[in-house]
């Protein structure tokens, strides 16, 4: 499991010491320490009501946003990483987003799963809108006029957020899907729902006024439990699948190539004769958080072999085209189906029979991820008890290796050179043998095996 750092962002004249009421609750919350989470409050920028001495200046939005990004360089430079702010650190933090855009290092930013904000004025602020037509002081700081209400720099700052990250389809230079979960106070005269919420569509309301949100009275508190859930169980975005479980299950069996089999249920009957058949089954079953609802494609090739269907969940939203190309060759068959956002934990299942998948020579898989999915846990398990009972002997006890970038399948046996499978579940059967991950996004799953026919 990757390592996550959660940054902490503080706001306008405040500082690090706002954090202490959660700093104190998640210090002794053992699910944070289970799941390795660094917390990190320590990051502090300059900021003032006012700055009467000469020789120094009060830096404006967009500077504290390069100062978060050299910071999360030092501090972060590797695994995951959550962004939390209150008030203007949230501007702090979408300055530092947009930043990364306008550099064309959309992809840096792959590796931020969230950022969660408490009264962030992302449409300005009105609680100084009487004073500062009085105190004239105000003028001289930068961050009080970034402040105002529908202030010019905050609002293209805004625009970057939502077309290069809300509406992001994946990361490239310019753009990159982080989602946002943010939170505004019921008493809060300083920023009020409609700023607080901006353009955001995961938001909601909570206890307290523009501070006290920050301050939870224990760990049972609404507060405390908002911000718990968003950090260890974050919302997604439309442009990535939040799956809980990606569950594979391959069941080889030995045949007898003297006896041909007829497949029915094509254009015309398909007459086969191979030394092997397979039962593969995948289920997908999708986080409540997930808020993807694109077409999920699911294709299966065999190119020396045939793929029969046994079943999926649901309608089949395969093109006719795709459909056609099964009945005529069942060379390939292609499961579509669309989650909803409604339906939360939904499940999808596909069943097929492979013929002659997995000859001499060929005795391996690979599994190309979809690199827009984020898999809380994948799980592969192979099933070669049939071999096993048959006589059979492990020629080459099944391994299984993990590439964390897309690899073209003919480079994947240089790639195992020096490289170290992942270990199997604990069990000590060779012929069933199951594999797990967690925190998947993107890669090429490889496994080989073989076996040598009996005497």
């Amino acid at each position: 499991m990757e390592p996550t750092s959660v940054i902490f962002v503080h706001g306008f004249i405040s500082s690090p010491d706002c954090w202490k009421t959660f700093r104190k609750l998640l210090g002794k919350d053992q699910d944070f320490a289970a799941r390795g989470y660094r917390l990190l409050w320590d990051f502090q920028y300059p900021t003032k009501a006012l700055q009467l001495l000469p020789q120094k200046r009060i830096p404006s939005i967009d500077e504290c946003g390069a100062f978060l990004r050299d910071y999360v360089q030092r501090n972060a430079p590797e695994g995951r990483v959550m962004l939390v702010g209150h008030s203007m650190g949230g501007l702090v933090i979408q300055s530092y987003l947009a930043g990364k855009i306008h550099q064309q290092q959309g992809c840096d930013l792959a590796r931020i799963r969230t950022v969660v904000t408490f009264a962030t004025p992302n449409r300005g602020s009105t609680m100084l809108e009487s004073l500062r037509g009085v105190f004239q002081l105000f003028r001289t700081n930068v961050q009080d006029k970034e402040l105002e209400v529908l202030n010019q720099d905050v609002a293209e700052t805004s625009d970057v957020i939502v077309r290069n990250i809300l509406g992001s389809d994946g990361p490239a230079e310019c753009s990159c899907p982080i989602p946002f979960q943010v939170y505004w106070g019921l008493e809060d005269n300083v920023v009020p729902e409609v700023s607080a919420r901006g353009p955001f569509v995961e938001a909601g309301p909570l206890p307290g006024d523009h501070s006290g949100i920050l301050e939870p009275k224990d760990a049972d508190d609404d507060r405390y439990k908002a911000l718990k859930s968003a950090l260890l169980d974050p919302v997604g975005h439309p442009a990535i699948y939040e799956v809980e479980l990606w569950d594979v299950n391959l069941a080889v069996t030995p045949n007898d190539a003297g006896t041909p089999i007829a497949l029915r249920g094509f254009d015309t009957p398909i007459e086969v004769r191979t030394d092997n058949t397979a039962v593969r089954q995948m289920r997908l079953v999708f986080s409540k958080q997930n808020r993807c609802v694109r077409q999920w494609e699911q294709m299966y090739r065999s190119k020396q072999g045939w793929v029969q269907t046994l079943g999926v969940t649901g309608t089949n939203e395969a093109s006719p085209a795709e459909m056609s190309d099964y009945y005529e060759t069942a060379k390939r068959f292609t499961y579509a189906f669309t989650p909803k956002v409604s339906d939360q934990g939904q499940s999808f299942s596909m069943k097929l029979r492979i013929y002659n998948g997995f000859g001499e020579g060929q005795r391996d898989w690979h599994d190309h991820l979809n690199p827009k999915v984020r898999c809380r846990q994948f799980r592969f398990t192979l099933n070669l008890k049939d071999f096993g009972n048959a006589g059979y002997a492990l020629s080459q006890e099944p391994t299984m290796y993990f590439y964390g970038q897309d690899v073209v399948d003919h480079d994947l046996c240089d790639q195992r050179v020096g490289e170290t499978p992942l270990p199997p579940v604990a069990g000590d059967d060779p012929w069933n043998r199951t594999w797990e991950m967690a925190d998947v996004r993107g890669g090429v799953v490889d496994l080989a095996w073989d076996v040598k026919k009996p005497a």
